[in-house]
């Protein structure tokens, strides 16, 4: 039995292709805000949850961006703030009051569910 040979074209193909290149930074930026937010999301689970004497670990935990916006750091940044880490792991006298790695937790879930949302709303 003889091959047969098909052709196909795809009609607009160039006009799919600049429209998918104009979506990729649509994208990022969207990917940047839901990163973002959710970094400013995890600053406030961190200031209602920390243990609280003079209110200094409430007020100067900080979410820092880099990557160019696609990730956050999210923690306390001063020299004055080393104490922070008795406060979330311990010690003989301080019981732990871990609020970084929760607040890290809860929020996983909702920055799959923010990054589907911002990217939803890119594509329309």
């Amino acid at each position: 039995m003889a091959r047969r040979r098909a052709r196909v074209e795809v009609i607009g193909l160039p006009a799919l292709e600049r429209r998918l290149a104009r979506l990729v930074p649509q994208l990022q930026e969207a990917a940047r805000a839901a990163v973002e937010e959710s970094g400013q999301a995890m600053v406030g689970d961190v200031q209602r949850r920390v243990r609280r004497d003079t209110g200094n670990l409430a007020q100067s935990v900080k979410a820092v961006a880099d990557r160019g916006g696609m990730r956050t750091s999210v923690g306390w940044r001063d020299q004055d703030d080393l104490y922070a880490v008795f406060h979330e792991r311990g010690t003989r006298h301080v019981p732990a009051n871990p609020t970084l790695v929760p607040a890290l937790e809860r929020e996983g879930s909702e920055l799959v569910a923010r990054l589907r949302a911002e990217v939803r709303g890119a594509l329309r």
